[in-house]
């Protein structure tokens, strides 16, 4: 007779969450998520199929709480809030942004800037405040001002997150958020000058 599955597969994905919150990745297995629930490995096994599923589930969990942190209102500015939420989930939720981004990591072709795009647009919508204020720009420009803010935001993330940048503070965080991306935004608007011009000629 099988043994009935206690927990709920919530549950688990949950536990598993809080394991990587707290040891990182390496430590999540069967049997620490059954230890963290006090339970026998039973009910995950008769949940979870792989450590692949796991895996996947665990990372829509992770990506969902960057997103929450994104979505904040920091500033009056939403690229900036955005920008920022993602260096302060680096800065405050260390394991998961490790989990995402170092650990295991999804690969990108940082030359395909419209995919980069049309996955911002997925994420947030082409009518919400933040599509709305990529879309004021030629497209060009808002190919350009996603792809370098976010190489930018993702390097000083990586510093923050392993302390080589000792950026606790959201003010100087910020700080670098504002230079940098007015310099990108500015790049941007001459870069959809430079090949309009052209296709003039």
């Amino acid at each position: 007779m099988n043994q009935p599955s206690v927990y709920s597969y919530s549950q688990i994905i949950d536990a598993a969450l809080e394991l990587i919150r707290e040891q990182g990745w390496s430590a999540v297995s069967a049997r620490a998520v059954a230890k963290k629930l006090g339970s026998s490995t039973m009910p995950i096994y008769s949940h979870v199929r792989s450590i692949e599923e796991l895996e996947k589930e665990l990372r829509i969990k992770a990506q969902g709480l960057l997103k929450e942190f994104q979505q904040r209102q920091y500033t009056e500015h939403t690229l900036l809030n955005l920008a920022f939420g993602y260096v302060a989930f680096a800065r405050d939720e260390k394991n998961l942004f490790r989990f995402l981004y170092l650990e295991r990591p999804e690969k990108l072709n940082p030359e395909d800037t419209s995919v980069m795009k049309e996955s911002f647009f997925a994420e947030f919508g082409e009518n919400s405040a933040e599509g709305k204020a990529l879309k004021e720009m030629q497209e060009s420009g808002q190919e350009a001002l996603v792809q370098y803010t976010w190489i930018f935001t993702h390097g000083l993330a990586m510093l923050v997150n392993s302390g080589a940048f000792d950026l606790n503070s959201d003010k100087a965080i910020l700080r670098f958020l504002m230079n940098a991306g007015e310099a990108f935004y500015l790049w941007g608007i001459n870069k959809a000058g430079d090949d309009l011009e052209n296709k003039d000629d």
